[in-house]
């Protein structure tokens, strides 16, 4: 872990969603479940795991684009649900969400270059019209939009619209982007374009929180990685260690073994939905008091550690170098915990 001071810093981050129904009542779900994030200048931060893990959420809170139940997030030493109206528009200057569908931020009416010109007023009010035009024209050109700048959104494909949307957030040199799914839903050569902004925009030690189902991806721009599952993040990683450790989270495995990135080919099959107790599923309850990953884990079982991951919330164990992992099978020999 960097010694320097952290760009981002998120703190006992909790986020619930309440739903009813007829027939089961209320139900919540803790979307975010105690998340501690840091972000270090010119890195980039990897966030993988299912749909349904927490990853987007935990992007909206740390670009307060939704509330918080408990926690607390601080940029650039501000605490961001602190600052009101002004001042917090004023702070987004600082930070930017790339989303994963960018239609919805892109104005119909208006085109690439009066988009990206809306932006620069917005947050560059020291630019004079020449000014704006000078940027408009160097931006476009550096996501490869220069032809179609004149272009309203009805008229660019997909992967157009997501650079048109990444023209207009790097308007504002933000220290931090949050990116949500940038390459998905892209056909390879558009989706081989975004990695190579992205991989140049590292080069220029911008600040990412990149958020993704694409290992590849991550693997290859990446500098850290963090697994999430259930609103826990329940490993973080090296990206160059990604799969070439002796010991991975069971969870992580999994998603290794989806994308074939795990080197490992030891590593037990899928685990089924079966907790060792008659297959009956742990609930959200279960999961909120024990390990979030214990109704699908064969590995405490086969440690004899069932009982314990079912009663204790996993604290993360250093077992490597920047390499931590929450799970009380990281105290096993190597060859126990595979």
């Amino acid at each position: 872990m960097s010694e320097a001071t952290p760009l981002l810093t998120g703190r006992g981050l909790v986020k619930r969603f309440r739903t009813r129904s007829l027939l089961r009542g209320t139900k919540e779900t803790r979307a975010l479940d105690g998340v501690d994030i840091d972000v270090f200048p010119g890195e980039v931060v990897a966030l993988i795991g299912e749909s349904g893990s927490g990853k987007t959420t935990l992007g909206k809170v740390l670009m307060r684009l939704t509330s918080i139940d408990a926690g607390e997030v601080n940029l650039l030493g501000r605490d961001l649900f602190s600052l009101g109206r002004q001042a917090l528009r004023e702070a987004r200057r600082d930070f930017q969400m790339v989303f994963q569908n960018q239609t919805a931020n892109l104005h119909p009416k208006m085109t690439v270059r009066q988009m990206v010109d809306e932006s620069l007023r917005l947050h560059r009010p020291d630019l004079d019209v020449a000014g704006r035009a000078a940027r408009i024209d160097e931006l476009l050109g550096r996501v490869g939009l220069a032809p179609r700048a004149d272009q309203r959104p009805a008229s660019l494909s997909g992967g157009e619209r997501r650079r048109a949307g990444l023209a207009r957030i790097l308007a504002t040199k933000p220290r931090l982007i949050v990116a949500d799914e940038p390459t998905s839903g892209l056909d390879a050569a558009i989706k081989l374009q975004t990695i190579e902004l992205l991989r140049e925009l590292k080069e220029e030690a911008m600040t990412y929180l990149l958020i993704s189902h694409d290992l590849g991806l991550v693997r290859r721009i990446a500098d850290r990685v963090l697994v999430m599952l259930h609103g826990r993040i329940i490993e973080q990683v090296p990206a160059a260690l990604l799969g070439k450790t002796e010991f991975h989270h069971p969870y992580t495995h999994r998603l290794m073994r989806a994308a074939d990135l795990d080197d490992d080919r030891r590593a037990p099959p899928r685990e089924r939905r079966d907790d060792g107790r008659g297959g009956a599923e742990t609930t959200a309850e279960d999961r909120h008091a024990g390990c979030v990953h214990v109704a699908d884990c064969q590995l405490a079982a086969r440690l004899g550690i069932l009982p314990r991951c079912t009663r204790e919330r996993p604290t993360p164990v250093e077992v490597g170098r920047g390499h931590w992992v929450a799970c009380f099978g990281a105290d096993a020999p190597p060859e126990d915990a595979r």
